[in-house]
């Protein structure tokens, strides 16, 4: 029997919905708020999901190299990478994984363009209805082909006539750059992204100052 949950509905169609999650779902809750991340993940787990959180979309990042997920939950307003900034990288790099977005703010409130399979509101949504939006979106798996992904390939620098070399990060997808200490020529060189934190191999073409 499953465990009473306070503040949980037990109707019917919630005691169906409860069992909807397979322990090969796994879910990775994204949301800067600790209570309603508790909360969310308490009910998910006991409706029979593996749960992973992130506090930010930069933490989900790090959690994503681990693993991947069957979902995606994420707000959208937190520190560091907000939700709409995840939303883009994940479908540049992860677009096989389905996304659901949980928000305070109406639908239509939303940037046009929102990169997300599914909507809920984040104050009092219901419960049974997201179990069962859960599971049509692990089970009827969007068409996205998922990119092919090679950690292996060095990522090419360019000069910024400033005296460094700027990188675009392939984990977070943001910039950055890192100064000119180093000989000139294809000489591969690890540094770390100053966003995500991810290792990052570069080369510096040659001819480049």
């Amino acid at each position: 029997m499953a465990k009473e949950i306070p503040g949980a509905s037990r109707t019917k169609d919630s005691e169906g919905a409860i069992m909807r999650g397979q322990l090969s779902d796994r879910v990775l809750l994204v949301d800067d708020e600790l209570l309603f991340r508790k909360l969310l993940s308490r009910y998910l787990v006991v409706a029979g999901y593996v749960v992973r959180t992130a506090v930010d979309g930069l933490d989900a990042l790090e959690k994503l190299r681990a693993r991947l997920p069957d979902l995606i939950i994420s707000g959208l307003n937190m520190p560091r990478m907000p939700g709409l900034e995840l939303l883009h990288v994940v479908r540049s790099r992860f677009p096989q994984i389905p996304v659901m977005v949980i928000s305070a703010e109406p639908p239509d409130a939303m940037p046009a363009g929102l990169a997300a399979d599914a909507y809920y509101h984040k104050n009092g949504f219901g419960f049974d209805q997201l179990l069962e939006t859960n599971s049509d979106l692990t089970i009827k798996l969007p068409l996205r082909p998922a990119p092919r992904l090679d950690d292996n390939e060095p990522l090419q620098a360019r000069w910024d006539e400033n005296g460094h070399y700027v990188i675009d990060c392939d984990d977070c997808l943001r910039e950055f750059s890192v100064p000119c200490v180093f000989h000139r020529g294809r000489e591969e060189k690890w540094t770390t992204c100053v966003h995500c934190r991810k290792f990052v191999r570069f080369f510096v073409a040659d001819g480049d100052p």
